[in-house]
């Protein structure tokens, strides 16, 4: 009998647990946003363009920051954008480790960025950026529909 090589049944398709990701990354970036990031985003626009107070800068001052102003406004930019990025699903494992970045930062430093967030929240956020960062954000993401059409050009 002659040998017969398997069908190419063409990449994976996704699967439900691939869904359960991407419901858990909306989910996380919806909360994190709504509770924690949404004050700090219009306190930071005020920062800017009218030359507000603003109670962040305080609280990197007296942990002994220098460059306050522009340190806040970067920390909330790259939430923003890394959170924008995770729910997407591009560079998902960038964005999760920026995200453990800072959110550790918060967690070792106390700062405050909304009353609802405490140590224990910190604790689910961090181990969430940590999975994402390792695990990636499977088959519904950007990501891996960028990694198939590089595949399909490569051997196309």
């Amino acid at each position: 009998m002659p040998f017969h090589p398997l069908p190419d049944t063409g990449p994976e398709k996704p699967k439900s647990s691939d869904f359960g990701l991407l419901l858990i990354r909306v989910l996380t970036a919806a909360t994190f946003f709504y509770y924690q990031l949404f004050d700090q985003l219009g306190f930071a626009k005020k920062f800017i363009w009218e030359k507000e107070s603003w109670d962040l800068i305080d609280q990197l001052k007296t942990e002994g920051l220098h460059y306050t102003g522009p340190i806040a406004v970067i920390l909330v930019a790259a939430l923003t954008l890394s959170f924008l990025g995770l729910v997407a699903g591009v560079f998902t494992r960038i964005n999760a480790l920026v995200l453990l970045v800072i959110t550790g930062f918060v967690f070792i430093t106390p700062l405050e960025l909304s009353p609802t967030l405490n140590p224990q929240s910190l604790a689910l956020y961090l181990s969430l950026f940590l999975a994402f960062a390792i695990g990636g954000a499977g088959r519904v993401s950007l990501d891996f529909f960028m990694a198939g059409e590089k595949a399909n050009r490569k051997h196309g």
